[in-house]
């Protein structure tokens, strides 16, 4: 076998190793739905756990425990932040236009589109590549920041909503209030350092945010597996158009526009940093868009089918960043 063969075959090795636990907790949920080991009403306390507590406690230690960003990294996240707009600007027009859902369908919508499985999926593959890490966390923070807060702006959205409701609502998500709150803590980490005071996370309380965050990827994952399990199969016909229409935007747009502004700003020949770039936005739909739209009350069948189809092709499109990026 040629270098480059052997190179793309153990790439693919790698996203197996990572892809088919996901796939293996959601079974587990799956079969314990079908078994009636878990009963369907568990789906929402579950999701309650994860989306008020578990989640919350994950991102604010992600985001409490990163260093700020360097002037490269702030420009590949400046790169994101843009795309990450157009593609949740797109979403919610193909949501209205093309299959005349509400504004807040059309939010969880655009939310699916838009929201990676940077957390559960791609983060353990960028660490386990040398020099990837600190640009894909990077790149999570701007997510967690920019997508989580429009998606709970445009999933909470009415009629008689004034504008400055709006800025308000995704403050009465506990997903954003927790990166909010790891940014203050990180902004005062940086700030003792340059004082040459002592900066550290105390370790009892590093422990304690590691255990809980834990427990955000498998109780999210066996929640999904389990609301498949325990609701009724929409039709393909009503369904198909709407995946279609996520994975299009999400594993086609997303990285094309991602690509071109990596190209624009000369970061596209930085492997450091168009690696962890294109890995961020090749990772299928995560599956906190089916827990906030579990919440929200819209568009969980939807989200949850977007994840199923977009998780079984990043087996390939993962695969792919891997073989082009990876030296």
């Amino acid at each position: 076998m040629h270098a480059s063969g052997l190179a793309q075959a153990l790439n693919m090795s790698a996203v197996l190793a990572v892809a088919l636990p996901v796939f293996a907790v959601i079974a587990a949920g799956l079969i314990a739905g079908r078994r009636r080991i878990l009963p369907a009403d568990d789906v929402a306390a579950l999701n309650r756990f994860v989306f008020r507590l578990a989640m919350p406690t994950a991102l604010f230690g992600l985001v409490a425990g990163a260093d700020p960003l360097g002037a490269e990294t702030a420009i590949l996240a400046g790169v994101y932040a843009v795309a990450a707009a157009a593609a949740l600007a797109a979403g919610y027009a193909i949501g209205r236009a093309a299959f005349g859902l509400s504004p807040p369908e059309a939010g969880a919508h655009a939310f699916a589109s838009t929201l990676g499985n940077a957390v559960f999926l791609g983060l353990p593959i960028a660490l386990s590549i040398e020099g990837w890490a600190p640009a894909f966390v990077s790149l999570m923070l701007v997510e967690g920041v920019l997508v989580i807060a429009a998606g709970a702006a445009l999933m909470d959205a009415n009629p008689d909503k004034r504008l400055t409701d709006y800025f308000a609502a995704p403050l009465r998500n506990p997903l954003v209030v927790a990166m909010i709150a790891g940014a203050a803590v990180s902004a005062a980490r940086a700030g003792l350092a340059a004082a040459g005071a002592p900066n550290a996370i105390p370790q009892p309380v590093e422990a304690f945010l590691s255990i809980l965050g834990r427990a955000a990827g498998p109780t999210a994952l066996i929640s999904l597996g389990l609301f498949l399990a325990t609701t009724p199969r929409p039709p393909l016909s009503e369904v198909g158009g709407k995946v279609a229409a996520v994975f299009a935007v999400k594993l086609i747009a997303l990285p094309a526009m991602m690509f071109a502004g990596l190209a624009l700003t000369g970061l596209g020949g930085r492997p450091e940093f168009a690696g962890p770039a294109m890995l961020f936005a090749l990772v299928p739909s995560g599956v906190g868009s089916f827990v906030m739209a579990s919440q929200y009350g819209v568009y969980a069948r939807e989200a949850a089918a977007a994840i199923a189809v977009t998780t079984a092709a990043s087996v390939f499109t993962v695969a792919a960043a891997l073989a082009l990026y990876v030296r």
